[in-house]
């Protein structure tokens, strides 16, 4: 029978990375590219490709950040799944987030942010434990923080401000024990600030400013002792200021 060698996956068939490449390039109209240096170029060429890094024949690296890209982000780049950076910030990407992208299960790095993304956050990015990067940040996201993602509990740098999420901010993000940056500043976000995020105690910076937030703030915000920066302003927050926040001593302006 078959070995497993012979089973054809994405990680030794270069002719699907390339059609997966060449499917991004058509779908983000790449006429407008600001370099699109060997892109389309001769088959063998793709690691070559402006923005494409490869490790081996695996495609590892896609960076098209501030490149001009506009049109969808294909749902094909989910089969891409040696990947761990897929950077395509700072473009105009329109339409929403494939949940293929849940499948890039080796990604570290995923950045999305300051583009024109509409939709719901999926809830298979949750899948990506690996990822230490993450950003969303400035788009037109919208519909609630999905639970999933407080397993990215490898995740250093978490951003999702500057959307129009709306919802709760979810207990779970409560498991980003890695994160030493997390923004959910800017979205419509409602209810209380939840005391889980006291557990985040890598923390350096917290920014739930300018939500609907409502409720006290929890004293359990006290633990994060390592915390440079904390936004809570433009919300709707009652009571008074905990003690235990004076336990921040790291704190600046």
């Amino acid at each position: 029978g078959l070995t497993a060698s012979h089973v054809i996956n994405v990680s030794n068939n270069p002719k699907l990375e390339r059609n997966i490449l060449l499917e991004l390039y058509s779908s983000s109209y790449a006429l407008n590219w600001i370099n699109k240096t060997g892109w389309a170029g001769d088959i063998g060429t793709e690691c070559d490709w402006y923005g494409v890094t490869c490790t081996g024949d695996n495609v590892t690296g896609l960076s098209l950040a501030s490149n001009n890209l506009v049109g969808t982000i294909p749902s094909g780049l989910g089969n891409l799944t040696t990947l761990t950076t897929l950077q395509l910030g700072s473009n105009s990407l329109s339409g929403s987030i494939p949940t293929e992208l849940g499948n890039l299960t080796t990604l570290e790095s995923l950045s999305f942010y300051d583009n024109s993304l509409t939709g719901t956050i999926p809830v298979e990015l949750g899948n990506l434990t690996n990822l230490t990067y993450f950003s969303l940040t400035s788009n037109q996201l919208s519909g609630s923080i999905p639970s999933e993602l407080g397993n990215l509990t490898s995740v250093t740098y978490f951003a999702l401000a500057i959307n129009q999420l709306t919802g709760t901010i979810p207990a779970e993000l409560g498991n980003l024990t890695s994160v030493a940056y997390l923004t959910l500043g800017a979205n419509q976000l409602s209810g209380s600030i939840p005391t889980a995020l006291g557990d985040l105690s890598s923390l350096l910076y917290l920014f739930l400013y300018s939500n609907a937030l409502t409720g006290s703030i929890p004293s359990e915000l006290g633990n994060l002792t390592s915390l440079i920066m904390l936004r809570l302003y433009g919300n709707k927050l009652s009571g008074v200021i905990p003690t235990q926040l004076s336990n921040l001593t790291a704190l600046t302006d």
